[in-house]
């Protein structure tokens, strides 16, 4: 006895069940949706770029082990203004104590102890430098000897001016000297510059900083009369783009719902529709984001949108399911209607779905960890949905029955026929094809115009507290946030930032840091050759006349000369700690190189650079000997940039083929699959050019809705030729009122999902709904508008008439007389 599984009959047997006891069907979902509930309630969003890569990349690992031994990455920036100079001095010096007695905090800069350098500043000279400053002291005291002297006369018409003292000093400061105050030139605000203990990525941690750091501030200026404060660093830059993409978020999912409502409500003109469409979408999503939870444990950046493009793809099976249904009522009483809108409609929903949920696991295969995690939400997601869709669907369209049984036994009165039937004259079709091809043929031609987006502030968007940090920079002239080297001594700290300095000479204009400095530049200069030009420097001073060192001018310069040459050597421990704390790791094991860059990174050229040189940097230092590790944030931007460009071709490809072996597997025929998916791969090829005419470039954000494409693209080409399969040869125009209608509102749906996403004031998010939207525009071009008028043009090839003397006829053999085996 060979026993036959034939889901036909499965699926049909469950329809008469839902029909006959909705009640039980429901009550057994809506247990389970409750359990799926409760446990997608614990599912958290982490807005971090970190949390976008593997816990065991080394850009990550690093960034974690410095930031243990930094206490934190960046500065927390306050900005104080709103009164004199001197009233926000003392009002720094008011608040540091106070920030710096909460726990989150490590240490306040905003003043250094000049004169411990000034005093000293001889000593941080290098051997060369020192030669230099003493050439230049020569030449000044000659020059003023001789132009003292009534009976020289120049031999140069024009001799140059000796250096004034003040230009010599300027021009021999040692590199470490810093500023008293960290303010503008003219006083008018000063920074404090506030060392968290924690990161920026932990928006938990971020949040009670600001807090309290602007809690404790307003304490404080209410005995500063005028002063206001601001705030901008890392962590309040981090807390601002994360309210700003969880609105954004909440926002779009919200709006997509209302919209995918309103065109549920006028496609189907019954309330009862929603009910019966949404209700599925909303199960599916509980089960599909409690599988988050349990498998993942939190949404990111890439997998936030998520619910947005669910509801769009997940609203289409029901929509299929309720006008297909509507359609059927027209001719059949209820419970046998639903019977046949089910069997009508599951094979393409589940080929649809099993398509879907291929092109999005294809992401499953990307090294970088974003996608895939996308691609397994969203593949679970979609498989969820059409199997709830086809779960509840019918008990629900069982219960809306119910609330009028007495018209359930009859069918509904027919609707006014709309004339006779009529289609497209060949010319026109040809057109169709010949105007798609056409625009494939200058998207060709534009695509190299269509490249990634270099500048990641696009991304990021314009706020108060960006606007504030880079006036803070411009008036500082030095980046606040610099690239943090971890070495094991302060040697080995001196050795890597003259390796690093070395490296970045060679790469002249090119170069990624402006400045780098290690503790080793505030420590005396030691060695024989320096130890010989101080003696050469104080031999100087002693042989200069009394003359000289009388004069009104150059005398208190050459006693300043002598008392700096008299400046006892120091050690780490001398140094002021508002330096030495900035070098130094919270545990006292380990030294900091800190590298301040000339350059934001926010273009991805300037990106690429500065990972390219943390390379050469790390073959550099590891020929020397020195090891390191490296906090700087821009690493992981830089390593999730070029997985993206290193992923997404093949994923891309990957996706495509996963979309067509699932075809091939449904269709049983590759002829039949490439006749389905060749019109979805033409209109998605016109993209290239809609990007071009609207302006739009790719990015690490939008970059993940190509593949997201195909998925939706597929479905109205499924739907559409398993109706047309199902009618037959000739039926094209009545495939195309009824199913094709159907896809159009399908494709509005998606639309509304993505079409939400304009409303984000996030520009990366933004950016997927935009891309979105152009794929899906032509994605419908494709399936909804090229493929019925190659499936007409197939009809209308062979010479003979229909029985009905139109001129519609058969596509060929292996397409017409296509049954499905029993399995």
């Amino acid at each position: 006895m060979r026993f036959h599984l034939d889901p036909t009959r499965g699926i049909e047997r469950f329809a008469a069940l839902s029909y006959r006891r909705p009640g039980l069907v429901l009550t057994c979902v809506v247990a389970v949706a409750l359990l799926a509930g409760l446990l997608a309630s614990r599912l958290v969003f982490h807005g971090s770029f970190v949390e976008l890569l593997p816990a065991h990349t080394q850009e990550v690992r690093e960034l974690e082990a410095v930031s243990h031994k930094a206490g934190g990455d960046g500065y927390l920036v306050l900005r104080a203004r709103g009164a004199g100079q001197e009233t926000l001095r003392r009002f720094a010096h008011a608040l540091a104590p106070r920030l710096e007695a909460l726990e989150e905090v490590r240490y306040v800069e905003f003043r250094y102890d000049t004169r411990f350098f000034e005093d000293r500043a001889l000593l941080l000279l290098s051997a060369q430098q020192l030669r230099a400053l003493r050439e230049d002291l020569e030449a000044t005291v000659q020059k003023q000897k001789l132009a003292a002297n009534p009976l020289f006369v120049p031999l140069d018409e024009e001799p140059s001016p000796p250096l004034s003292l003040e230009e010599i000093a300027r021009r021999h400061a040692p590199r470490a000297m810093v500023r008293e105050y960290l303010s503008p030139e003219d006083g008018s605000e000063l920074y404090l510059f506030v060392k968290p203990s924690g990161l920026a990525g932990d928006l938990v941690f971020a949040q009670r900083l600001l807090t309290r750091v602007q809690t404790t501030s307003a304490e404080v200026a209410r005995d500063f009369p005028g002063v206001e404060t601001d705030a901008t660093g890392a962590h309040a830059l981090r807390l601002e783009e994360d309210r700003r993409m969880r609105a954004d978020l909440t926002r779009s999912s919200v709006l997509s719902c209302a919209i995918a409502a309103l065109i549920v409500v006028l496609s189907c003109r019954r309330p009862t529709a929603l009910l019966v469409v949404g209700a599925p979408v909303g199960v599916g999503l509980l089960v599909t984001f409690a599988l988050a939870q349990q498998t993942i444990g939190y949404l990111n950046i890439i997998t936030g949108f998520l619910v947005a493009i669910l509801i769009g793809l997940g609203i289409e099976y029901g929509l299929h399911l309720v006008m297909r249904y509507a359609e059927e009522r027209r001719q059949l009483a209820a419970g046998e209607a639903l019977r046949e809108a089910v069997l009508g409609t599951w094979k393409g929903a589940l080929t649809s779905a099993c398509t879907n949920a291929a092109a999005f696991a294809a992401l499953m295969l990307a090294e970088f960890q974003a996608f895939a995690q996308f691609g397994w939400i969203a593949a679970a997601g979609v498989l969820f949905t059409v199997l709830a869709t086809y779960l509840i669907g019918p008990a629900l369209i069982a219960l809306t029955e119910r609330l009028r049984p007495a018209r359930a036994e009859a069918p509904l009165p027919a609707r006014p026929s709309r004339g006779p039937r009529w289609s497209l004259p060949r010319g026109a079709l040809v057109g169709i094809v010949v105007g798609v091809g056409a625009l494939v043929a200058y998207s060709a031609t534009v695509m190299n115009t269509v490249g990634f987006e270099p500048d990641m502030r696009k991304l990021r968007g314009e706020f108060a507290a960006t606007r504030l940090d880079d006036r803070i920079i411009s008036q500082l002239g030095r980046r606040h946030s610099p690239t943090v080297f971890l070495t094991q001594d302060v040697s080995q700290a001196g050795q890597l930032a003259a390796t690093l300095r070395e490296l970045e000479a060679r790469h002249g204009e090119d170069r990624t840091f402006a400045e780098v400095v290690s503790l080793s530049d505030f420590l005396p200069r030691t060695g024989a050759d320096v130890e010989a030009e101080r003696a050469a420097l104080r031999a100087f001073a002693q042989r200069l006349p009394e003359s000289v060192r009388s004069s009104e001018k150059l005398g208190p310069a050459v006693r300043r000369l002598e008392a700096l040459l008299d400046a006892r050597p120091h050690g780490v421990e001398e140094l002021p700690p508002e330096v030495r704390r900035r070098f130094s790791a919270l545990d006292g094991e380990g030294s900091f190189v800190l590298a301040f860059k000339r350059e934001s990174l926010s273009d991805t050229d300037a990106l690429h650079r500065f990972g390219e040189q943390m390379g050469e940097l790390r073959e550099a230092a590891a020929a020397r000997g020195l090891q390191f590790q490296v906090l700087d944030s821009n690493l992981i931007a830089y390593r999730i940039f070029e997985l993206v460009r290193q992923d997404g071709p093949w994923l891309l490809l990957a996706a495509g083929l996963a979309v067509f072996a699932m075809m091939v597997a449904s269709l049983r025929s590759v002829r039949r699959a490439a006749l389905v998916a060749g019109p979805l791969y033409i209109g998605l090829a016109c993209l290239p050019a809609a990007m071009h005419l609207y302006g739009l470039k790719l990015n690490f954000i939008n970059a993940v809705v190509l593949p997201n494409l195909l998925a939706i693209a597929v479905d109205n080409a499924v739907h559409l030729y398993h109706r047309y399969r199902e009618e037959g040869p000739g039926s094209l125009p009545h495939v195309v009122r009824t199913t094709g209608v159907a896809a159009v509102v399908a494709t509005l749906s998606n639309a509304a999902g993505y079409g939400a996403l304009l409303t984000a004031r996030h520009p990366g998010l933004r950016s997927i709904g935009e891309l979105a939207l152009l794929g899906v525009a032509c994605a419908f071009l494709g399936t909804t508008v090229l493929f019925p008028a190659v499936l007409a043009l197939l009809e209308r090839r062979d010479p003979r008439a229909s029985d009905d003397g139109e001129d519609l006829m058969p596509l060929p053999a292996e397409v017409e007389t296509d049954e499905e085996p029993s399995v």
